[in-house]
């Protein structure tokens, strides 16, 4: 009899572990749904917070990846869309890669061409101005 008990218990704590195994990724699937649906309101300020908090809950959701640099590149935060576009080009599958570098590659010279836009408005750090 204590041998059934026991079969029983450790299928139960299996059965509740493997529940909370994906648990995260279900909260990460759900950020991810809130904040597309947000991003194709247009309101894309509003869905950076739900695709940064499915990247948290599941660090390899290569879509939320993508769609938070496309989320930062909406916003014209060009900078901020370089990480998240690297990230999700390197967990996605090579079908997606192309349509991610090339928003990668148009993040970078948006970014690039800001700072050189920008460039007689931004001061240079502390430690180079006994260079200049």
């Amino acid at each position: 009899m204590p041998l059934k008990k026991t079969a029983i218990y450790v299928a139960l704590v299996l059965m509740i572990a493997s529940g909370c195994a994906t648990v995260g990724h279900f909260r990460g699937e759900d950020s991810f749904a809130r904040g597309l649906a947000l991003f194709n309101q247009g309101r894309f300020a509003a869905s950076i917070p739900h695709f940064e908090a499915a990247t948290r809950e599941d660090p390899d959701y290569a879509q939320a990846y993508f769609y938070l640099g496309r989320a930062y590149v909406s916003e014209s935060r060009w900078r901020a869309a370089i990480q998240p576009l690297r990230t999700a080009f390197r967990l996605a599958p090579e079908a997606a890669k192309q349509e991610i570098m090339n928003l990668l590659v148009d993040a970078t010279f948006a970014a690039a061409l800001n700072d050189f836009k920008l460039g007689d408005l931004i001061a240079p750090p502390e430690r180079f101005k006994d260079t200049l």
